[in-house]
């Protein structure tokens, strides 16, 4: 008796581990995608002025530093921009020669990770050898910058959405 009961036992564990991993692997792992028309406008101005002071700092004397003092930066974003200003500063020399000149920016896509949401923005710029510039930044619950990045994909296939701004560990 004591030998069927550790044998029902072992299948049984199986089967609700088995049964775990179908549920988890078969559940939807895209985010909620917010419809602009229904995004908080606070969210939304807050969006815009990350925006303009991240394309202020690339072609700012201080580059990322520029966006230390600001009311949104959180202290993940900060102690990143301080520990890897080398890495920052390289990446931002290179922007600016790489994109050209930024002449607006719009938002296209608002994704609901929760906590964050990630704000996705075309840039129009005057270079010619490129494709598609974006900028995406992650604004936590309290309208925090999260995260930023710049992707870039090129005309010739050269860059296929290449973020160009330092790939540190969060």
């Amino acid at each position: 008796m004591e030998k069927l009961r550790q044998i029902f036992s072992v299948k049984a564990s199986v089967a609700i581990v088995i049964g775990l991993f179908i549920i988890v692997s078969c559940g939807t792992r895209e985010y909620k995608k917010i419809p602009l028309e229904d995004l908080d406008p606070k969210l939304k101005n807050r969006g815009s002025v990350i925006v303009k002071d991240i394309l202020t700092s690339i072609k700012h004397e201080k580059g990322a530093r520029y966006l230390l003092n600001k009311d949104y930066m959180t202290p993940l974003v900060h102690g990143r921009i301080m520990h890897y200003t080398e890495m920052y500063n390289e990446a931002y020399a290179m922007i600016p020669v790489t994109i050209g000149k930024v002449s607006s920016f719009s938002l296209f896509q608002v994704v609901d990770k929760g906590i964050i949401k990630t704000m996705r923005y075309k840039l129009v710029t005057d270079a010619d050898n490129m494709k598609f510039i974006e900028l995406k930044i992650d604004i936590n619950r309290q309208y925090g910058l999260a995260d930023y990045y710049l992707y870039l994909t090129s005309k010739d296939g050269f860059l296929e959405r290449e973020n160009v701004l330092p790939k540190v560990r969060k």
